[in-house]
């Protein structure tokens, strides 16, 4: 690949008139990525790769997505003609796409972005390594035939290496592969780790995981594992023949700036948000002054254009894959202890009413003793546990999922002994991307989270994202905060 590490990049130039593939266009972050190709890429096609979900067939779940406030911007008639479904499957063998299919991507597409993932984080090793290694090498083995492929970019996250022994708490992460290690230090070899684990009984290949990880970090969990397996996985393709970019995101937030400021979709921060609002966070073990890992949904969609349009344009070192971490806590961080207070001052001046399942005082407790942290945790969880089943009884379903899925959140991130954002990450690639956009295109793409970039601080940022869950989660119109993108979701779906 032809480099020239000193001119500028440009995502429009990039794109424009290409046919990008897009696993994962239905999440919050892929759809996101969809709406920034369609409006600042100008891409010519996106094909989206779709399975039938929850009852829905793929086209009524693209119609579900072009009618949230994510696209408002757009005349949806326009679009519509630019999107093509892909029926597929990731589990199944040639990602379930028909050889039709098939063929239309291998001679028509330029980019792939491999979005989709599972964002559970209590997986058995069988599931995840079937979900994260060998969908990739499905999906991989198909990019492999695609003539005059530009770019593959997989976006991974930003505990794919909390196994690494630099990350220490004082030594960064750097925008680079972390390979799993043995005992006395060689890199293990991806492919044979996961041909020992899928060889072995589920709970003995869980018993080899903590094996393996306990070597580097204990807060690796079966998420991060198996997403630095896929890191490895598919960085073993870069340059044969295809360029592979990789993102690390940590945990997406809500839409800062553009296309609808305060917008949040199904994610760990919106979680907390919800475990606040509804009474469920009261005590915290993790240290207040820590950084928040947060980054907003559309910086996050911005540095995966910007990374890939870089690398296609020749203006990134591309002899290894062209990694980078999308993470606002790097240049501009907000401290754990604020972002809290920031969510609970809210939620006291303008309680949510329906999902109440504490005082409704909305108060966090801060305590570094483990044993009282214990304590509150099975005491809090046995009441979880009883209330979910009253309101299953009374046949309120959505209060009881509510209440288990605001509580599983509340444990990852209110236990201390478990990996949140402790980790130093460099972004120092993210920052040459931002000096080396070209300057027409810097202020439609967010690369940066500061106030000088954006014109928001992190008091405004989270008052909007606490709007837009109470509205979109709880569907509770904010008492003191206008949502200019809102709309009904008749009003929405008519523009089809």
């Amino acid at each position: 690949m032809k480099q020239n590490l000193s001119s500028a990049y440009s995502v429009h130039r990039a794109f424009e008139g290409s046919a990008v593939l897009i696993t994962g266009a239905t999440g919050y972050l892929g759809s996101l990525v969809l709406e920034q190709l369609l409006r600042l890429g100008h891409i010519r096609k996106a094909y989206l790769l779709m399975r039938r979900s929850s009852g829905h067939s793929e086209k009524q779940r693209l119609n579900l997505l072009l009618s949230t406030p994510i696209f408002r911007l757009h005349n949806l008639k326009q679009i519509v003609h630019r999107l093509e479904i892909i029926p597929g499957d990731l589990k199944q063998p040639d990602c379930g796409i028909s050889h039709a299919d098939q063929a239309k991507l291998v001679s028509g597409v330029q980019y792939i972005v491999h979005s989709a993932a599972s964002i559970r984080f209590d997986n058995d090793i069988h599931t995840d390594i079937a979900l994260s290694y060998v969908a990739m090498k499905s999906l991989a083995e198909l990019a492999r035939k695609i003539h005059g492929l530009r770019c593959f970019m997989y976006v991974s996250t930003a505990y794919a290496n909390a196994h690494s022994d630099l990350v220490t708490g004082d030594v960064a992460t750097m925008e680079q592969l972390y390979p799993l290690r043995n005992a006395i230090g060689l890199s293990l070899d991806h492919a044979s780790v996961v041909e020992l684990l899928l060889g072995l009984p589920p709970a003995e290949a869980q018993l080899e995981v903590v094996a393996i990880a306990g070597r580097h970090s204990s807060q690796q969990n079966n998420y991060g594992f198996c997403k630095n397996l896929t890191e490895q996985l598919i960085g073993s393709y870069h340059l044969q023949p295809f360029p592979v970019c990789i993102n690390r995101p940590v945990g997406i937030g809500a839409v800062a700036k553009s296309p609808c400021p305060g917008y949040v979709g199904n994610s760990a921060a919106t979680g907390v948000i919800l475990s606040l609002a509804c009474g469920v966070g009261t005590l915290q073990s993790h240290d207040a002054e820590l950084p928040q890992p947060l980054v907003p949904g559309d910086m996050a969609a911005s540095i995966i254009l910007a990374s890939m349009a870089s690398a296609v344009e020749g203006c990134s070192c591309m002899e290894s894959p062209y990694v980078t971490h999308a993470c606002a806590m790097a240049r501009h961080p907000v401290p754990f202890g604020e972002f809290v207070e920031h969510i609970c001052k809210y939620f006291r001046d303008d309680p949510c009413t329906v999902f109440q399942f504490g005082d409704g005082n909305c108060d966090v407790r801060w305590t570094k003793d483990m044993s009282e942290y214990d304590r509150w945790r099975d005491t809090e969880n046995d009441r979880i546990k009883q209330l979910n089943e009253e309101l299953l009884e009374l046949e309120q379903f959505k209060s009881a999922n509510m209440v288990l899925t605001a509580w599983k959140v509340w444990l990852m991130y209110s236990d201390s002994r478990l990996l949140m954002g402790s980790t130093i990450l460099d972004d120092s690639k993210v920052q040459r991307l931002v000096s080396n956009l070209e300057d027409k295109e810097k202020e439609s793409l967010m690369l940066r989270f500061t106030l000088e970039d954006t014109g928001v601080t992190w008091s405004q940022y989270i008052r909007a994202s606490c709007a837009g869950a109470k509205q979109l989660y709880m569907h509770e119109e904010p008492k003191n905060y206008r949502l200019e993108w809102y709309r009904t979701q008749e009003g929405l779906q008519s523009r089809l």
